[in-house]
């Protein structure tokens, strides 16, 4: 049985030692699983899927001309941002939602959605840059893109645009967050809304921190993908993208050489 949780899009001469990748890209479910008896209206809110991560994801990949991963599958199905080991690894419910068919898993089927799900993205994650790293003779930097609903049911608004996660390792939130608190109109979250040290950051701390490299969880609030507000999507990208942009420069050595080499596109 060979199956993956990932979509891996390699630029053909990627040229920087940054790689995004984005843990909740998508709302679908494997077909045998038929949408775990959930319906499309459910699947297509945020509780099953970062809405526009995935877009953002490819225009911060092409913007800096490097490689992104993406998973395949919703965070429903399993969550590629918690340890095997998390409770809510497989969800029985959502804010608010219950997912039935994700209730008394055998430990067969389990075992199944973690190695052939779970396994996958991150071995896929793990190769990508480690060969990157090889390539620039350096640690690559890793950058995590999410997005956050405005409130969660019964719960008080979330009034950031963007939110930087961190953790103890501060050498790529430092220079964004210098950038953007400085952005007219534009309200960002340290450690907003949630926290780098939460259980629930599982990527950045197994490839970021505990690999010792750059890396940061940029979150978007979801509603800036709304048609409405695409001239400010587009303010916010740019500087966001600006921000990633003084990151890496701030690193100095092989980040800050091929950085200098690249234009940025669309700024």
């Amino acid at each position: 049985m060979r199956k993956n949780n990932y979509i891996f899009i390699k630029k053909v001469n990627y040229k920087v030692p940054l790689l995004f990748c984005c843990d909740h890209a998508s709302n679908l479910i494997p077909p045998d699983y038929k949408n775990l008896g959930l319906n499309k209206n459910i699947l297509n809110k945020h509780v099953a899927i970062d809405i526009g991560a995935k877009h953002l994801t490819k225009e911060l990949s092409k913007k800096f001309y490097t490689n992104y991963i993406i998973a395949k599958y919703s965070r429903l199905f399993i969550d590629l941002n918690r340890d095997p080991k998390h409770k809510n690894l497989i969800p029985t419910k959502s804010d608010g939602i219950s997912i039935k068919k994700n209730k008394n898993l055998s430990k067969k089927e389990l075992i199944k959605r973690i190695k052939f799900y779970h396994e996958s993205y991150h071995k896929k994650l793990s190769s990508v840059l480690k060969e990157m790293d090889k390539k620039f003779n350096c640690k690559t930097t890793l950058i995590c893109i999410h997005s956050f609903t405005p409130a969660l049911k019964n719960c008080k608004n979330r009034p950031w645009d963007v939110g930087l996660l961190y953790r103890d390792d501060k050498r790529i939130y430092t220079p964004m967050m210098k950038h953007l608190k400085n952005i007219k109109n534009l309200k960002v979250g340290s450690n907003l809304p949630y926290s780098g040290y939460d259980d629930v950051n599982y990527t950045m701390a197994l490839h970021g921190e505990k690999q010792n490299r750059p890396f940061i969880s940029i979150e978007i609030k979801n509603d800036l993908f709304e048609k409405k507000n695409k001239k400010r999507l587009k303010y916010i990208t740019d500087s966001i993208t600006l921000s990633i942009y003084k990151s890496q420069i701030s690193l100095k050595g092989s980040y800050a050489m091929n950085m200098k080499k690249i234009n940025i596109i669309g700024i």
